[in-house]
């Protein structure tokens, strides 16, 4: 335990490299420490990089749990019953859930001192074609992206066969009346 505790006593945060989460579906992120004799949680926060810059998503202090982004109301939950298990519950993931996820957890220390500890993490959302496909919701969805993809070439194609047509034409025609104008000429001469 000395080496996680990084020899001092000090709480760690323990939390995964990456997580995947399936896309309409729910997913834990994990965050944990092991709650050290004298070190108090003072402050939970999640937050989520948006562009260059970290967003505060969840803050949990001495008057509660806020959520801080509209976002997430109503799918978003950190754990509170185990002492030292802060991870996030996100639901009903969208696809612009991906992001790195930053879990920073703030201490009061025995000497009176703030230790700040934070790991990122970075959440995936996977599409799987699974049962989620099968429900009435997402059937438009998944039949709009084929037909999109589609109908680009097939009018590139149509458009391109026109302008051939016509060049073939436009040539033609022009064979043609020279050809009619030099039996003219002949016929004159």
């Amino acid at each position: 335990w000395k080496i996680l505790m990084g020899g001092n006593g000090r709480p760690i945060l323990e939390v995964p490299e990456s997580v995947t989460g399936p896309w309409k579906g729910d997913v834990n992120i994990p965050c944990t420490y092991d709650p050290q004799q004298g070190y108090t949680q003072v402050l939970v926060k999640w937050l989520v990089q948006r562009g260059s810059d970290p967003v505060t998503i969840f803050l949990r202090d001495s008057s509660g749990d806020h959520i801080q982004q509209a976002k997430y109301q109503g799918r978003l939950h950190v754990s509170h019953k185990v002492p030292g298990d802060v991870s996030l519950q996100l639901s009903t993931l969208e696809m612009d859930d991906r992001s790195h996820y930053t879990c920073e957890v703030t201490w009061q220390t025995p000497d009176g001192n703030q230790v700040v500890r934070d790991k990122i993490t970075e959440l995936r959302v996977q599409k799987h074609s699974s049962k989620l496909l099968k429900t009435k919701t997402e059937a438009p969805t998944t039949m709009t992206y084929p037909l999109k993809g589609k109908s680009l070439p097939v009018f590139a194609i149509i458009l391109i066969i026109s302008l051939c047509c016509m060049v073939v034409f436009t040539m033609a025609y022009i064979v043609l009346c020279r050809k009619m104008s030099q039996q003219e000429e002949k016929r004159v001469t």
